[in-house]
């Protein structure tokens, strides 16, 4: 199964001097809890990432509004991302390694969509119904148990 099956299509992004509320609104909107950043509108070039916590552990700190601090301070910089046609294992693996819940999918330079653990259960809720196939169930048990030891 390529990520292009499985990815939300189309996200909504920021660049880096849009606003920490900018960020949270889009986040409102789209019901999630991750925001890429991109370089411009225009390129889609990914340069960063941009979660709910991050956002929160920097307001913990900070004196300003949410509209007067820009997502470049609070944005993750190390970004991994996947192609549209990478599958599954590729996916799992990176999720797993870096005990990450979302990943920016890229084609070519520009962002195309996110791939979550949300999608990837999704997709194993489907395979489920067919006899034998329990290869997106693993994989999901996998990754949320390096996500969940990472942080522990």
């Amino acid at each position: 199964m390529q990520i292009r099956e499985l990815m939300t299509a189309d996200p909504d992004a920021c660049v880096a001097t849009e606003s920490c509320a900018a960020a949270v609104t889009i986040m409102r909107r789209r019901n999630c809890g991750f925001v890429p950043i991109v370089e411009s509108h225009a390129t889609k070039r990914v340069i960063g990432v941009v979660t709910d916590r991050d956002i929160a552990l920097h307001f913990e700190r900070a004196v300003r509004p949410a509209s007067e601090v820009a997502v470049g301070e609070c944005m993750t910089r190390d970004v991994k991302s996947i192609a549209p046609s990478a599958g599954l294992n590729e996916a799992a693996t990176l999720m797993e390694r870096f005990a990450i819940h979302r990943l920016p999918v890229v084609d070519q330079g520009r962002l195309v969509g996110v791939l979550s653990l949300k999608d990837i259960a999704v997709a194993a809720d489907k395979r489920w119904a067919y006899p034998g196939s329990s290869t997106a169930e693993q994989k999901l048990g996998e990754i949320v148990e390096a996500i969940a030891s990472a942080r522990s």
